[in-house]
């Protein structure tokens, strides 16, 4: 769920030793929660408007399903489980079985670590239920989905909404730009962006790009570093789908004299950045050419899936001023079907003086990751500077 759900598909709960062991995220949608639900939502409305015992009964069969399936599963169970319950009331019922509000600290609200495991990921079906149940009565589920995201989120509840109605939802959505609450200003970027991660895709959106950028720039002087990286990352989502209108934002946004703004733009143009882009890297000040890689090494030279290595690049500005350098490796690797990827890693921004030398080392493990594999063969790393390619060094990695 954006950032929320980055890596919604491994956690970590804590073990008996003080240490931690992974779980699976989909794990935590299990019985335990299903008969913790089943009494907040009765206490919520009472036996005869909620029927637990059914409940429970239709969310048989969780330990073979994904977590997709699980939420889906538990979301008709809580519909069952509701009768004949007009929307309006069965959103009632839902809101009123949230917990309360968590305190505020400096007008923000306390909990801002975008951890779903730390809050409200047991919530999660309640946005399902929302997205498939309640499009009959969007007064109703437009105020649950805020209630909601107030505790956990609603980005991927209101994409049914969006796709039924862009301009009225965007209308309800713009009303709240100046909501106290963070994570429903968060929200108001998140939930529409168009390339939103695990979120159905809203074809609409596209259509609503201008609306969307007007919504970010209200948006844009939040505070909150919460709601910034969800700007940013909206603003890298239209860099994508229509990169001169994004790249018009950027320079007119990166003239402004606003920490934040400087920060979210940055942030937005990351992809473009690594991707040594002529006009973004100048406009971050990163458009000379007057450094040169005097040397790059690599070692070892043969390593396993699981080792790492060590990268020592040496640079010069050559130049009769200062230079500001964006400094990254990037890695040419073999993939499963024996062709290559390449694959740009951050390293450091430096400011070089007129003739000033400096060595930089990092290092490079070749573990498998959640979204990417390692596979034996010969890879490739070159240095980026400014976005100019140089140097060269080659491990051969063995199974």
């Amino acid at each position: 769920m954006g950032a929320k759900a980055k890596n919604a598909s491994e956690s970590r709960e804590p073990s008996g030793d003080g240490g931690e062991e992974r779980k699976l995220f989909k794990h935590w949608f299990d019985r335990a929660l299903v008969e913790d639900m089943a009494k907040g939502l009765v206490k919520s409305g009472g036996k005869k408007r909620f029927d637990a015992g059914l409940f429970v009964q239709r969310c048989e069969g969780l330990d073979a399903l994904e977590m997709g399936g699980r939420v889906g599963l538990i979301a008709d169970a809580m519909k069952a489980a509701m009768g004949r319950l007009k929307t309006h009331e069965a959103m009632a019922l839902l809101v009123g079985s949230m917990p309360p509000l968590p305190k505020a600290e400096g007008g923000a609200s306390a909990e801002t670590d975008e951890r779903p495991i730390a809050s409200g990921y047991r919530h999660w079906p309640y946005g399902e239920f929302i997205g498939r149940y309640g499009l009959d009565d969007v007064d109703a589920s437009f105020e649950a989905m805020v209630e909601l995201t107030q505790r956990f989120s609603s980005e991927f509840a209101v994409r049914p909404f969006l796709a039924a109605d862009v301009d009225g939802i965007l209308d309800r959505m713009e009303a709240l730009v100046e909501h106290p609450n963070e994570h429903v200003r968060r929200w108001l970027s998140e939930g529409t962006r168009t390339r939103l991660p695990w979120g159905k895709k809203v074809t609409s959106l596209g259509g609503a790009t201008e609306r969307r950028i007007a919504l970010l720039s209200r948006l844009r002087h939040d505070e909150a570093r919460y709601v910034q990286k969800s700007i940013a990352n909206h603003l890298q989502d239209i860099l994508k789908d229509d990169l001169e209108r994004g790249l018009e934002v950027l320079r007119s946004w990166s003239r402004e004299d606003h920490e934040g703004v400087r920060w979210l733009v940055k942030h937005a143009a990351r992809g473009l950045l690594k991707a040594g882009h002529p006009e973004v890297m100048a406009l971050f000040g990163f458009g000379s050419r007057d450094v040169d890689v005097v040397s790059l090494s690599v070692s070892p030279k043969r390593c396993r899936i699981g080792d790492s290595v060590a990268l020592r690049a040496t640079v010069e500005n050559r130049g009769k001023v200062d230079v500001d350098c964006r400094i990254d490796f990037a890695m040419t690797s073999p993939t499963k079907t024996q062709k290559h990827s390449r694959k740009v890693f951050r390293w450091v921004d430096r400011r070089l003086a007129p003739g000033e030398v400096i060595t930089l080392e990092t290092r490079h493990a070749f573990v498998h990751r959640t979204i990417r594999t390692v596979h034996p063969g010969r890879h490739r790393f070159e240095v980026l500077v400014n976005g100019s390619s140089a140097g060269e060094g080659v491990v051969e990695v063995g199974a």
